[in-house]
């Protein structure tokens, strides 16, 4: 949290593993490089490239992905390495029908759905160096073209129809380029085909590319939305306290997350399914009862196990409905190790400490779970609460996370804390409004 500690230099250990590409991605890479550069297309049949152009093609590849590779987090290598390779040898195989015929869209757009844009624009820069000197600068150019516009539409994409927009974009944006830099209108058909044809290649590698990466896209975090998402139905029908309050955290998460410029969709589904773990003894949770509370017959020691259980099952039960690590890390870490302060109270009458009641579970390390921390306590502790009280309320939650080392792995500022807490105040304000006195009653 400490400016400090945002800015801690790195170990040379640290900045040697960022800088390194591990013998296995750097054998990827240059297979890559020979499989989509040693051989070309001549009056239909394969030939093999002139030894300029395959040496250009390999430098150009090869030191693009190891400048890239720097930019790169060593976790996100493997993937960039994956779709460069993707990217090359697609565009390879297009060339049998024209040289404008490449695939820099599926990298590109690929990279988008789990990346930041900047990582996905320079995902890009390896393909145009080794296109340019094996295929040529024109159509190499008209690649990096369609690429860039893949990459900016495939971003915004929430849905199915939207990346076959998408698709359109690039394809009206990859024959504009083509027309500008060829004469002919078979480059002009070729390139805009690449668009439509790199957007369908995306949406159907994108499930067996998730659970490669066991990440979640944009287009799945947007289903697991959908209320009638079966383990969303089983959370709404047998334990409906722990839906209602979840659906609320996931408003102030989300509002939260655009605040501070954190990923608001991913932040919204981590609200959502963080506490699936309940549905396995929703009864136990104060939220789902009905005037009777099983804790009443249990020691609070037995009641602490039981609450802490339901993070771990929540992550069993999340892995069976084939939630991805992104969306499991929220069921992991939406209590950190805080202290269960009610059976707290009750066990320091027995002489047990307060470190005995708290949940042992991972702190949040991200922003969007992080908020969803916070977001969590601040619903529960605002429901009852007078409107007035609201911004007092949302201050002493996040103040007390703060202070306890829950947000210790985070990247929140104290700035962001500040957006945040305002965030929060505006959605609860919303939730609590109420109609004038004078609003005539019914019939």
């Amino acid at each position: 949290m400490s400016a400090a500690r945002r800015h801690k230099k790195k170990t040379p250990k640290q900045a040697a593993d960022r800088l390194s590409l591990h013998w296995p991605k750097l054998i990827l890479l240059l297979g890559t490089g020979l499989a989509a550069t040693a051989w070309g297309w001549s009056e239909g049949k394969a030939v093999l490239t002139p030894w300029p152009q395959l040496a250009g093609g390999m430098v150009g590849l090869i030191a693009a992905a190891l400048l890239l590779a720097r930019r790169l987090p060593p976790a996100e290598q493997r993937l960039g390495l994956g779709l460069l390779a993707v990217g090359a040898i697609l565009s390879q195989l297009g060339t049998i029908g024209s040289r404008y015929l490449l695939f820099f869209g599926v990298a590109g757009g690929m990279g988008a759905m789990f990346w930041p844009e900047e990582y996905a624009f320079l995902l890009l820069l390896p393909l145009a160096a080794w296109a340019a000197p094996a295929l040529g600068g024109g159509p190499a150019l008209v690649a990096l073209v369609s690429g860039l516009t893949m990459v900016a539409l495939a971003k915004r994409a929430r849905r199915g129809r939207d990346l076959m927009l998408a698709g359109l974009g690039t394809g009206l944006a990859g024959g504009m380029a083509a027309a500008a830099v060829a004469s002919q209108a078979g480059p002009v058909g070729a390139a805009f085909l690449a668009g439509p044809a790199s957007a369908l290649l995306i949406w159907a590698f994108l499930p067996p590319v998730e659970r490669w990466v066991d990440r979640t896209s944009p287009l799945s975090l947007v289903e697991l939305l959908n209320p009638a998402h079966p383990l969303l139905e089983r959370l709404r029908n047998q334990a409906p306290g722990t839906y209602y309050h979840s659906r609320d955290v996931a408003a102030l998460a989300e509002a939260a997350a655009r605040a501070v410029r954190a990923d608001p969709l991913l932040a919204a589904v981590g609200g959502l399914y963080h506490d699936i773990g309940k549905l396995l003894r929703p009864h136990f949770f104060a939220e789902n009862q009905t005037g009777t509370n099983p804790h009443d017959e249990l020691a609070p020691s037995m009641s602490k196990v039981v609450l802490d259980s339901h993070v771990k099952e929540g992550l069993e039960l999340g892995r069976r409905y084939g939630l991805r690590a992104d969306v499991l890390k929220f069921v992991a870490t939406h209590h950190g190790t805080t202290v269960m302060r009610y059976f707290s109270n009750q066990g320091a009458a027995q002489g047990l400490s307060e470190d005995e009641f708290r949940y042992d579970a991972p702190l949040p390390d991200t922003k969007e779970t992080a908020i969803v921390m916070l977001a969590d306590s601040v619903e529960a502790y605002a429901r009852g609460a007078e409107r007035n009280d609201l911004a007092e309320l949302v201050e002493r939650v996040i103040e007390d996370r703060r202070k306890d080392g829950q947000l210790d792995r985070s990247p929140l500022t104290l700035g962001d804390l500040a957006r945040i807490r305002r965030a929060f105040l505006e959605v609860l304000q919303g939730m609590a409004h109420r109609r004038a006195a004078d609003y005539p009653p019914p019939g």
